[in-house]
């Protein structure tokens, strides 16, 4: 060929490539991509036969990327004693593999802030990840798997922390935890395998590991995982009780100005408070006489008052019959028995009754 006609020569390259499976997690690693250059041009104004390139062959690397998020963004009220409480999660995989995650849960340190504004108090007992089924409710006996299998890019899974609640604890007690989801290779029959790490060198015919995920509630950007926290909180009945007396009568005075005197009737009232966030239930409060130099004054029960010790419906001595259900009272032996079967957050009732004092 000619110089004059090399020179004179139009050339284009053009690219052509096989690229497949885009998403919002990208192209799918181990996708094997194709790269073909081709030359066409012309000589002396008649077109050449194109010139292709050699054939360019790599493998589309892994970006790990997943997200946790906590559902709700609020405590998950709870009760003390209460087994299987659950703090619900997500785990969204933006990997653009396939992947499974291995799920850790980490109790908050006693007195560090919790993510609603409290201050850690308690720990919950044998906290636990189970993954959700697919129906989005827990339910133990279905909801056993305790890591994230085979993940596809752009679908997330439901994951639940199940807790034991301590009984020893106060209204508003609350306990913060923290689900990391950490990617993992697959195992062999549905089993873990080792965390991934990222890669160090490029090899293009192979599939190699960038860690693409942002810092999360504990963790940092580019570790291959993602953590957020949520909290239990605890509403209990808060009980307050005080007893106080008041002079009826005496024996001289009878009821002008009377005395504490051996023969004057006294009456007792207790005022029963439930402060706390949760309902009291079978609240039952006695008071035994025993041992004291007073008698009780049959007929003086008189339960459900105020606070400030009036009101009420009078009982009867016995534990029998219509007026001991819901809110009831009795006298047996020397004991004055108060018995509620729900005494509500934020409310107050009130007992009384009459001794005499012995002569």
């Amino acid at each position: 060929m000619r110089l004059k006609q090399i020179l004179g020569a139009a050339a284009a390259v053009v690219l052509l490539g096989n690229v497949s499976h885009i998403r919002a997690a990208g192209t799918l690693a181990d996708t094997n991509i194709l790269n073909t250059a081709t030359v066409d041009f012309t000589v002396g104004g008649l077109a050449q036969a194109p010139i292709n390139s050699n054939t360019t062959n790599f493998e589309t690397d892994r970006r790990v990327l997943v997200t946790v998020s906590e559902f709700g963004g609020a405590y998950t009220d709870v009760t003390p004693g209460q087994t299987g409480q659950v703090l619900r999660f997500s785990v969204l995989n933006n990997t653009n593999d396939t992947m499974d995650f291995r799920l850790d849960v980490a109790q908050d340190a006693l007195g560090v802030a919790d993510p609603y504004g409290g201050f850690d108090d308690f720990d919950p007992t044998s906290s636990v990840a189970y993954v959700d089924n697919g129906d989005d409710v827990y339910v133990a006996l279905d909801d056993t798997e305790t890591h994230v299998d085979e993940l596809a890019p752009d679908t997330s899974v439901t994951v639940w922390i199940v807790s034991s609640i301590p009984n020893s604890l106060v209204d508003q007690d609350t306990a913060g935890l923290t689900l990391t989801a950490i990617a993992a290779a697959a195992g062999t029959g549905g089993t873990l395998g080792g965390d991934y790490t990222q890669s160090a060198n490029d090899d293009p015919n192979a599939v190699d590991t960038v860690f693409g995920d942002a810092a999360g509630d504990t963790d940092n950007a580019r570790d291959g995982r993602h953590s957020a926290g949520d909290a239990y909180r605890a509403l209990s009945a808060t009980i307050t009780v005080a007893k106080t007396t008041t002079v009826v009568s005496d024996p001289f005075n009878l009821g002008v100005n009377p005395k504490r005197i051996p023969g004057a009737v006294i009456e007792y009232c207790i005022v029963v408070s439930n402060t706390g966030g949760s309902d009291a239930t079978a609240v039952v409060i006695s008071d035994d006489l025993a041992g004291q130099p007073v008698t009780y004054e049959p007929g003086t029960l008189i339960a459900g008052g105020a606070a400030d010790c009036t009101g009420g419906t009078a009982e009867d001595d016995d534990d029998a019959g219509a007026d001991e259900l819901g809110t009831g009272a009795n006298f047996t032996g020397t004991v004055a028995e108060f018995r509620v079967d729900t005494l509500g957050s934020g409310s107050t009732t009130s007992f009384r009754f009459q001794v005499r004092i012995v002569n």
